[in-house]
């Protein structure tokens, strides 16, 4: 095979890989969007509409992963080579994003003053997503679990080993493609929880996606420390209100 040869095949591969990352994107954002907006409307689901949308958005991914013979080990959820720096890191990350989350909330605090109209709408319709909570164990331990299996893996497996890696792989040619990657994954990723925390929840879980981003690639994109952490920080999070 000669260099001109080699440089065509090279081309091609790219081309193909950026077309695949293309649909990999609009399936799995089209699922979460579609779907969680669907079920926001309706009455008696809107509360799980964010649960099931991510769920069936990471089956869509996985699906996508399958087709090209990867799996989420290819995204950083293999077998840890090192359980003493996976609880370090994880220590790391549980730290830094709390503090980048409590920040990045009280400077648009500062910057905005009271929420806008716009925001106390989405507060008054949504803000009792949680109010069953406080003193009540079974429902603690109901939204606990599903803290777990929905920010702890879920979102860490479809927003910074999907979209991540497939923003990637679709901005390969841009400069700073890493860079961008990371920021839109964080963008959407913050957008998610706008429906119910608002302007200020949208701009600290953004924050705190951009930071996982940044972490992910520090950890030699091993996703188990943003698992445990996230997991973590939810579990303090939902004790705190359950705790009153």
């Amino acid at each position: 095979m000669n260099a001109s040869t080699k440089d065509i095949t090279k081309k091609n591969f790219a081309n193909n890989a950026k077309r695949i990352a293309a649909i990999d994107i609009v399936l799995v954002l089209g699922t979460l969007l579609m779907l969680k907006y669907s079920l926001l409307s309706v009455e008696a689901l809107w509360t799980y509409a964010g649960p099931i949308s991510l769920l069936s958005a990471l089956a869509v991914g996985s699906w996508r992963l399958r087709k090209r013979r990867e799996s989420w080990a290819n995204l950083g959820l293999g077998r840890p080579k090192s359980i003493r720096w996976t609880i370090l890191w994880t220590l790391v990350a549980l730290v830094v994003t709390i503090v980048v989350g409590i920040l990045a909330e009280s400077l648009l605090a500062n910057l905005i003053g009271a929420p806008d109209e716009v925001t106390q709408a989405i507060d008054a319709q949504f803000q009792g997503r949680f109010e069953n909570i406080p003193g009540n164990f079974p429902a603690y331990l109901f939204w606990l679990v599903t803290a777990w299996i929905i920010g702890g893996f879920t979102e860490e497996i479809l927003f910074r080993g999907v979209l991540l890696t497939r923003f990637e792989y679709l901005f390969v040619k841009f400069p700073f493609a890493v860079f961008l990657a990371i920021a839109l994954q964080a963008v959407l990723f913050g957008q998610q929880h706008y429906y119910y925390q608002g302007l200020a929840g949208w701009v600290a879980t953004g924050a705190i996606a951009f930071v996982s981003g940044i972490l992910y690639l520090a950890f030699k994109r091993n996703l188990w420390p943003l698992v445990l952490s996230h997991g973590l920080s939810n579990t303090l999070g939902l004790t705190i209100i359950y705790l009153s």
